[in-house]
């Protein structure tokens, strides 16, 4: 149920924010450092407050339950006066609203014993909020702009406080359940292993490179409203697909797969078809990732989560600051999904090393 809210928020808050930073902030004299603001804001701060969080949950497992929920709420709140104040705040609100549902969703996913399956459905509705978010953020007068907002903003609200609600209601009707979940998310952190510091290395390196070949690989025939829909479209079903088969069939063999995939559409990504196959297998290994992060480091929830938002940041700069590429588009996205294939083989063969040592 938690995942279920937290999606539809998700896609709701990164809406929000594209839609009022090019129907609001666009323009201005100072757009490139609002936006470079608003990234390091929505992306870097998530480690400093999921940490945060983290370390409140262990000081206070009483509310242990509950911090998510608030951290994210006060996100909601903040996302919607950032949304008519400055690109900073909505940046702030932004990243409260993903640590805290990114905790929530991870803490169901381990309750209820679904490997990873959740994780994907919650971060995949983001591209879709801010492809739609951005696209008619740019359309319409900043009139229009307002009415907008105030109506998205009353919505998104109130999803909220049906959340609440309904939470708590099924906070009260699954004690046993959530007590036994509690206990094993709340648990104290495992000793940091040289493996498991490599693996997490070797996964931030991943998401940056993901997040580097994700804007500066473009196709020459995305142009138009609906192929820039169908791009994103296979963008969100990819990171639904990669966590709901890893937990199915396990999470090596998915991203052998996928990535393979994903590097033989980008050779042939002059082809339409061809290029949204590769961003619907480039994308599966998104909630891979984190996964694999999230599960090792328990207790770190918040941490994990927001570790590899910074990578994410850090992967955005090279084309922000118009880097030259060293390959093309398509080169490039079959080298950066084999390179991505090795590195998260040699992580997850570090996590099984350590569990030896464990054992």
């Amino acid at each position: 149920m938690q995942t279920f809210f937290y999606s539809i928020l998700h896609f709701l808050t990164d809406g929000l924010c594209a839609f009022s930073l090019y129907s609001r902030f666009a323009g201005n004299e100072q757009w490139a450092l609002y936006l470079l603001l608003y990234d390091f804001c929505a992306f870097v701060l998530q480690m400093p407050f999921g940490a945060l969080v983290d370390a409140l949950k262990t000081r206070l497992p009483g509310k242990a339950a509950e911090l998510p929920f608030f951290c994210a709420l006060s996100g909601a709140v903040l996302t919607v006066a950032g949304a008519f104040l400055h690109p900073a705040v909505l940046g702030v609100g932004n990243a409260l609203f993903h640590v805290g549902g990114g905790i929530g969703t991870i803490t169901e996913d381990r309750e209820h014993r679904l490997d990873g399956a959740a994780l994907g459905i919650f971060v995949a509705p983001g591209a879709m909020g801010l492809y739609l978010g951005t696209v008619t953020g740019q359309l319409h007068d900043s009139a229009w702009s307002l009415h907008a907002l105030l109506v998205i903003a009353a919505v998104y609200l109130l999803l909220f406080l049906a959340f609440g609600l309904v939470s708590r209601k099924r906070e009260r009707e699954e004690e046993n359940v959530k007590t036994r979940g509690r206990d094993r998310v709340s648990a104290p952190p495992r000793k940091v292993t040289w493996p498991a510091a490599g693996a997490a290395a070797l996964c931030f390196l991943v998401v940056m490179l993901r997040s580097y070949a994700g804007f500066a690989i473009v196709f020459s025939w995305k142009t138009g409203f609906l192929w820039g829909f169908f791009c994103t479209l296979a963008v969100v079903l990819g990171k639904m697909a990669g966590g709901l088969l890893a937990a199915r069939f396990g999470a090596e063999e998915v991203m052998t797969v996928s990535l393979v995939l994903a590097a033989l559409g980008y050779l042939f990504s002059g082809v339409p078809a061809a290029g949204i196959a590769a961003l619907f297998f480039f994308n599966m290994t998104m909630p891979v990732t984190l996964y694999l992060v999230a599960d090792r480091f328990r207790g770190l929830e918040g941490f994990s989560f927001g570790l590899l938002t910074v990578a994410l940041f850090l992967g955005v700069l090279p084309t922000f600051f118009g880097a030259p590429y060293l390959l093309p588009g398509g080169w490039l996205g079959a080298a950066v999904s084999i390179l991505s294939l090795i590195l998260l083989r040699v992580s997850v063969r570090l996590l099984e090393r350590e569990k030896r040592w464990r054992s």
